[in-house]
This record gives C-alpha cells, structure tokens and sequence, in this order.
C-alpha cells in the first residue's frame, strides 16, 4: 500500500519525513515531524544491525544491508499506519525519504565539491522503499549531516574534528564554520573492539554491545584501543596540519570507549598546544527535541540538518 495521499494539508501543519541512515554495520530509520514553526519531533526510531562476523566481503555486506532496509521499511510503514489513524492523519503521511549514507555507500568529495554514492544502494533503496511510501528520495552523506546537525549543539566552536564510529568504518570529518573542510576514513569501527570482546570473552553480541559501554580499554580491549588510536593518528595528521584543531567530538554508540581510546599517548603530538576529546551524548541533544527518544545519535543528527535546511 502506499502512503502519499494528503499532502497538502500535511505541508501547512508540518511534514512527516522517512530518515534511513545506511551504514556499514546497521541500518537506522526515524520519522521526523519537522513543524512549520521550525520544532522537530521524533515520532519513532529503529535501528537493527548486522550479527558481528569475523569477517564481512562486500557482496555480503550489500546482502545484508538490503535484508535490514526491508525490515526497515515494513517497520516505518506499521508506525506511519498507527499514526494515520490516530486522530492526526497528516501526520502518518510522509512527505519525503531523506536517506543518509556513510561509507561505504556514500561520502563527501571535496575535490569536485559534491558527495560521492555508489549507484547500487540508492537503486536498492527505491526498490524497497516503492511497495511502501509513494515519496521522493533523497541522498545525504552522513558526514556532511553530521557537520550541519552538530552547528546546533556547538554554534560557538568554529574548528573541530568529528569522528563518526560505525561498525566497520569511522569517518573523520573537518569541520570548519559549519562546513566539511576535510575527510579521512580509517577502516576500522565498531566491530574491532566488538571482536576482540567476543573472540576473547565468548559473549554473544548483545553481550559484547553491552560490555563495550562498561568496559575500560585495558587486557585485550587496550590492544584493541591502540591500534585504533595508530590509525586514527596516521589518517587525522593531514587534517590537522590544515587546521589544527583542539577538539575532537566522538559521535558513536559506544562514544565513550572510542574517546577514551583517543586519550592514548600515541595522540599527544596532534594537540602540541593541549586538545580536548569528547564523546557525544544522547542528553546534550535531548533539548532539542520537542518529544521523547532520541537514543540513536545518528539519527537525531539527521533530523537536525533537516530542521535546519529544509
């Protein structure tokens, strides 16, 4: 069935928009009521992600993205359902799919001044979205949501460094007056540590997710740890050089194990004058919702480029 009727009314009270956030691990979707008055609300979110494996090619990571868009779609779809008849029906009418993708999918270009996708996924994504939400599409790169979305939790920070952890790949992003000025990728995420906890402690991943928030990066995670923190530097050092910057905000479900991983000594010769690394958390961005949730930091950073660009 599709859901595209009413549109009219919905544009003069607000507008119902389907996020998907697509990323190496997981695959996150939201509807945002974005009101005309500028307020933004949540009136749903879900994010499932892939089991851990020890390794993961790139058929099998398209594979299994799709599965997780289906599950996705038909999610989305139940909840605008509920929201049709409700008593609010504009409100289960979505009005656009803003899709946001980290790479491998999709990524800034800074050479030739517009964001590079990979053809494939967006072709799957209409195919999955068409059965359930007569909308248009569009296509963001995390990275350059991310920049936008945070000018509303640091408008006094001109300079810093985002580093956005998903679950195979971590995204630094320079950003300058609200700008991406600079991007580098270090393959590696989430999953490191997440391998590590379950190849050593024989947890299962909801276990290993769960001990991740605990666990201080000591024993076989502190191996973990540095290695992420050689990467980071190896890949952050050209960024630096550019522009120096003395702050680096963590933006990951486990945001705090990855800012304390970028604590290590290796980092000290980044921040000769001192720096400051910080993990996002899900109560710095609370306040600017006008509802409950917002649990997914990626996705309420995709909610707020649309408030404020749309």
């Amino acid at each position: 069935m599709l859901f595209g009727r009413g549109k009219k009314i919905q544009e003069k009270e607000g507008k119902t928009v389907l996020i998907l956030d697509i990323e190496s691990g997981s695959v996150g979707s939201a509807l945002a009521r974005l009101g005309p008055d500028g307020s933004l609300k949540l009136l749903g979110e879900f994010r499932k992600h892939m089991p851990i494996r020890p390794h993961r090619g790139a058929e099998s990571l398209a594979a299994e993205t799709r599965e997780l868009l289906q599950e996705a779609m038909v999610r989305m779809s139940e909840l605008a359902a509920r929201l049709r008849n409700g008593g609010n029906p504009s409100m289960g009418v979505v009005s656009n799919i803003s899709t946001f993708m980290s790479p491998p999918w999709g990524k800034p270009n800074l050479a030739n001044g517009t964001p590079d996708f990979v053809p494939h996924m967006q072709e799957v994504l209409l195919q999955e979205a068409s059965p359930y939400f007569d909308a248009p599409a569009q296509f963001f790169t995390h990275a350059g949501a991310a920049a936008q979305g945070m000018r509303a939790l640091t408008p006094y920070e001109d300079k810093y460094l985002l580093c956005l952890v998903t679950h195979e790949i971590t995204e630094l992003v320079l950003v300058h007056n609200g700008v991406v000025a600079g991007h580098a990728t270090i393959p590696h995420g989430m999953n490191l540590p997440l391998r590590t906890l379950k190849t050593h402690g024989g947890l299962s991943d909801a276990e290993a997710r769960s001990a991740l928030h605990l666990r201080h990066p000591e024993g076989p995670l502190g191996s973990s740890s540095e290695h992420y923190a050689k990467e980071f530097k190896s890949a952050a050092k050209e960024l630096f050089d550019a522009y120096a910057p003395d702050r680096v905000w963590v933006v990951s479900p486990a945001g705090e194990y990855f800012a304390r991983a970028l604590s290590h000594r290796h980092l000290s010769e980044l921040f000769p004058q001192g720096g400051v690394v910080r993990a996002l958390r899900p109560a710095q961005i609370h306040k600017h919702l006008g509802s409950p949730g917002g649990q997914d930091l990626f996705l309420v950073l995709d909610a707020l480029y649309l408030r404020y660009t749309q």
